[in-house]
């Protein structure tokens, strides 16, 4: 056999690009490739692993790349060194994530608006919960200083902007959102205390 083991295992760099010799050994001997695939298969599996996180989707990827080379050996497309080879396996794993992206986008346009439900705010017991919760902040808010109820009851009841706060309390803005700021977590600190007791 004129290619030795080692030279087709690419570990050989007097392998040129295109070489017929190992296109022949490979075709001759499929033994060889069982070796060749055994020697790289650490190699590619390595490379799935950086672009796919799941391990089982990286050891499937690594299988598909050496089905294709597989199928791609032939004259004119001939395995020829260790860093084509990553290529092939790099592109392989970002064709596997495009179609993985592709179908996660079918699955959510394929949602039909028809499907779902007319109610959203779920189950009897989850709008009591939320109720209750409301009635929390109500209370809470009652408790907190004259100063930083009207601030927040503005903001968020009355949906002004700062400006518009700024402008109605005769303060300055940095003032208003300071205040805001201040009001928020003493509220917060406020349905802790609350929810601990």
């Amino acid at each position: 056999m004129a290619v030795t083991m080692n030279s087709v295992l690419l570990g050989d760099p007097g392998i040129r690009s295109g070489s017929a010799a190992v296109h022949a050994a490979l075709g001759n001997y499929p033994e060889l490739f069982s070796v060749f695939y055994r020697s790289q298969y650490e190699y590619v599996l390595r490379i799935c692993r950086r672009y796919l996180w799941r391990h089982e989707d990286a050891e499937d990827a690594a299988a598909e790349v050496f089905l294709k080379l597989h199928a791609l050996d032939t004259e004119a497309n001939p395995i020829q060194s260790r860093s084509w080879l990553s290529k092939v396996t790099g592109r392989h794993c970002i064709d596997k994530l495009r179609k993985a992206k592709v179908e996660s986008n079918r699955c959510v346009e394929g949602v039909e608006c028809d499907s779902l439900p007319e109610n959203l705010d779920g189950s009897p017991f989850s709008r009591l919960l939320r109720r209750e919760d409301q009635e929390n902040v109500r209370q809470a808010l009652r408790r907190l200083p004259r100063e930083y109820r009207i601030l927040l009851v503005l903001h968020y009841y009355r949906q002004l902007t700062y400006a518009e706060m700024a402008v109605a309390l005769g303060k300055q803005m940095p003032a208003v959102k300071t205040g805001v700021f201040r009001a928020k977590r003493l509220l917060r600190d406020k349905l802790l205390a609350a929810a601990t007791s």
